[in-house]
């Protein structure tokens, strides 16, 4: 099995945050070598005074210098947790460093805060890592109680680009763990007049992919987000897969949407990508 280079971005490096807890429970059934980072915010130079603006750079270097020397923290947390990495501090717009450093990683950790959730706007750091990174994020609500992370695993398929980039992401913790359930809603009626695009059989893929997995029809409710994150939590898993963000931000802000849905009131951990 390869190695899995992993970014958990930290929004603070003292405690046991939530992002932490995820990193170390995935490094116990993965080999994962976890990239700490840590972003000292730059202050925004519109609309302020230049002394303003002075004191708050002044007050971000500071951010800066003190983030670099918790590498033994870092460190620490990492050797008690039986795991292995390195500790990255940037000083920048929090979505360019992490966008920046996940050239390098197979996946991003990062917590969905539980005072502003990104939902229902989906313009906060959550959703525009997902847009942005180019790998598929671990979203971790803040409130989540992380024990075990990829032991059960809920896929919720429709079969969008967003779903199977999700799906592929996620094979190397799908293969590990002990159930992997797939509740299927895929509208396989039409392709939208698209004749001779290939076809993808998930079943197929993950057998290929040596993944066990039970399928499980998923009906659409009135209130789909609801009906979905229900279901969900009735399979028992600790880690949901799905594709973040298939309908614009807008149209979900407008008429709602799942990863609205999930976003906000998910209580588990949501692997996605866009």
């Amino acid at each position: 099995m390869s190695t899995l280079d992993v970014l958990v971005h930290l929004r603070q490096y003292s405690g046991d945050p939530p992002a932490l807890r995820a990193a170390l429970a995935l490094s116990r059934r993965l080999d994962t070598v976890l990239h700490g980072l840590y972003v000292a915010p730059i202050p925004p130079a519109a609309f302020t005074s230049p002394e303003t603006v002075a004191v708050l750079v002044h007050e971000s270097d500071r951010h800066f210098r003190e983030a670099g020397v918790a590498d033994g923290w870092w460190q620490e947390k990492l050797a008690a947790g039986g795991a292995r990495g390195d500790w990255l501090v940037a000083q920048a717009d929090a979505l360019d460093a992490i966008a920046y450093a996940a050239r390098w990683n197979d996946l991003i950790i990062i917590e969905r805060p539980q005072q502003q959730p990104d939902a229902p706007l989906g313009w906060g750091l959550v959703s525009r890592s997902a847009f942005a990174a180019g790998a598929p994020l671990l979203v971790i609500p803040e409130s989540a109680e992380v024990g075990e992370l990829g032991r059960v695993v809920t896929v919720l398929w429709n079969g969008s680009r967003e779903a199977i980039r999700a799906v592929h992401g996620a094979l190397p913790i799908l293969r590990r763990a002990d159930s992997v359930i797939v509740l299927d809603g895929e509208n396989r009626s039409g392709n939208g007049g698209l004749l001779h695009l290939p076809g993808f059989d998930l079943r197929r893929y993950l057998a290929a992919h040596a993944v066990n997995a039970d399928f499980r029809p998923s009906t659409t409710s009135a209130d789909r987000g609801a009906g979905l994150l229900a279901a969900a939590r009735a399979t028992g898993a600790d880690l949901f897969v799905m594709g973040a963000w298939g309908h614009s931000r807008l149209t979900e802000l407008i008429v709602g949407g799942v990863t609205r849905h999930l976003f906000q009131n998910a209580d588990r951990a949501l692997l996605v990508a866009h």
